[in-house]
């Protein structure tokens, strides 16, 4: 059977795939680069508006990619400072009617479940299992959800300064290095709490810019000189 061919989009998402594996700089350690799943499709939001009140908007439809999964785990290699990443994203029409996230965590708060209730993954680390997540919170009347970071190591819901498109930009340059979502998020990165977080974001911005030099990364720069 002949095999769905990629959007131009979804072809960009690809090539992250291969710049990750063609450096010699980087070793990727897992890849998910699965077909397209055909159930990936605009009735999926259809669904969504008329079961549940929520409608999606138009844009946001134009951004996602239709693989089953897509991802990677990888880390630099010697003599480059040791930088570690991974994405692994789920096709929106495929997440919106998946299940929310359970917080078993007696630390998360009864408002924070409640908030969770309408979230739906995007983005996890399943390789490495560190149980950090990124979501879109479904909310009736919103066409544009917020999208929201759960960070493991604090238990802490944050809400990202970025819709679910520019949140697919930011990963296409930062290719999934830990905790680059704190560039969009409130945390006190110049606080001891996150002096770990403020480290591991300038490293990625000094080693990125030189793996992958075709990528523009002033904007990112600009934001961690904002935030510390």
């Amino acid at each position: 059977m002949e095999l769905e061919e990629p959007t131009p989009y979804e072809q960009g998402w690809l090539n992250i795939l291969d710049e990750l594996r063609d450096s010699p700089a980087v070793d990727v350690m897992h890849e998910a680069r699965e077909d397209i799943d055909l159930t990936a499709e605009d009735s999926a939001f259809d669904d969504l508006a008329e079961w549940e009140g929520i409608e999606i908007g138009a844009e946001l439809r134009s951004a996602y990619i239709r693989f089953a999964q897509l991802g990677s785990q990888w880390r630099t290699n010697d003599p480059y400072p040791y930088l570690t990443g991974e994405f692994r994203l789920t096709p929106l029409p495929l997440a919106v009617h998946e299940d929310a996230p359970e917080f078993t965590s007696a630390l998360y708060s009864d408002e924070q479940r409640e908030l969770a209730t309408g979230f739906r993954v995007i983005d996890a680390s399943p390789f490495t299992g560190t149980g950090s997540f990124v979501a879109l919170r479904l909310q009736s009347g919103v066409e544009n959800p917020e999208v929201w970071f759960s960070d493991h190591r604090t238990n802490t819901l944050w809400p990202l300064d970025l819709d679910y498109r520019a949140y697919l930009d930011a990963l296409r340059l930062t290719k999934g290095v830990f905790d680059w979502q704190h560039l969009f998020t409130e945390a006190p990165l110049d606080h001891e709490e996150f002096s770990g977080t403020k480290e591991s974001l300038q490293v990625m911005l000094d080693v990125l810019p030189e793996l992958f030099p075709d990528h523009d990364y002033t904007g990112l720069r600009a934001r961690l000189r904002e935030r510390t």
